[in-house]
């Protein structure tokens, strides 16, 4: 058997037909990692302080944490994980970062232990509830802080409205379970619930103006996809428009961001709020991250220095 042969799928199996991502778990050897790319983003915050825009760091909890009752007796939860999110926190708000608490929100979450769960079962995404969870979490935070509360009223609102179907229908969300040898049990289909956000009015400004452009931005990961409704959720729950980039896996957050300020449109406006969503699992991989693909490693020094300037010559948002 070859030495790739043997290597364990990224999937394991847990009860009541739950699925989690093996490369969740994490102990204190990552810290090394981590603390490089909390102190990147403590630098690159204090950039775009600099240039006018408020940043929000959203990180996706461990699946494994919020619904640890389903992974597999050999599995535990350690006490490195259970506390490692609050940990990172705590860092980020130290450094002057704004942070909102996702694993909290999470755990605590009437939905968490209801028929329309926070996390699909066959997939390590967020499912739409789990998304609305998240974006309510970060728009209540976000007004507990005068500071962004007056920025986020100097922004243009638009009415959204939201409509859940009655019939569920078939999910798309199978990462986990496609992942597993063929010969796996096959798993019940998961039933979600169809959410749709509508615009249902123009923005409060013309719309040709600077002014009626997004002014809310998020960068995030594959859980930013359309697919999953956490823009959407934005959307609905700031009653705001907002610019949503999503990067892959493969790529990362760090090459993710890179692009998104080099794109046109933000070099031609930058917005006042800046959301970064990523997963907590994603933290161990700074830029310099020795197993992504050759490809997209940088040097993080340089990762600093590149988006530095990329701030420096885009546009101001209005006021």
């Amino acid at each position: 058997m070859s030495a790739s042969a043997a290597e364990p799928t990224p999937t394991l199996v847990g009860k009541n037909e739950w699925l989690f991502y093996r490369y969740e778990l994490a102990d204190a050897s990552q810290d090394t990692q981590v603390d490089k790319s909390l102190d990147l983003i403590k630098k690159f915050n204090q950039v775009l302080s600099q240039h006018g825009i408020k940043l929000m760091v959203a990180l996706v909890p461990i699946k494994m944490r919020i619904y640890a009752e389903h992974l597999p007796d050999d599995v535990k939860v350690t006490d490195y994980l259970a506390g490692n999110y609050a940990k990172v926190l705590g860092k980020l708000k130290a450094d002057g970062v704004y942070a909102s608490d996702l694993n909290t929100a999470f755990l605590s979450a009437p939905q968490r232990s209801t028929d329309t769960p926070l996390f699909f079962r066959l997939d390590s995404h967020w499912t739409p509830t789990g998304a609305m969870v998240a974006a309510e979490t970060i728009k209540t935070e976000l007004e507990l802080n005068a500071e962004l509360k007056n920025m986020l009223a100097t922004t243009p609102s638009v009415a959204y409205s939201i409509k859940v179907a009655n019939r569920k229908r078939a999910s798309k969300g199978r990462d986990l379970a496609n992942q597993l040898p063929p010969n796996t049990a096959v798993f019940a289909t998961e039933m979600v619930a169809q959410v749709n956000i509508i615009r249902t009015t123009a923005s409060t400004t013309d719309l040709l103006s600077e002014q009626a452009q997004p002014q809310i931005a998020v960068l995030g990961s594959s859980y930013s996809k359309d697919w999953t409704g956490f823009s959407d959720s934005l959307r609905y729950v700031f009653q705001r428009d907002v610019t949503s980039v999503a990067v892959s896996a493969d790529q990362g957050s760090w090459v993710g961001m890179e692009s998104f300020l080099r794109d046109e449109a933000f070099q031609r406006q930058r917005p006042k709020l800046l959301i970064w969503e990523m997963p907590e699992r994603d933290l161990k991989a700074p830029p310099d991250y020795k197993f992504r693909e050759a490809r997209y490693q940088m040097d993080n020094a340089d990762w600093l220095r590149r988006v530095s300037a990329l701030l420096a010559s885009s546009k101001p948002a209005p006021h």
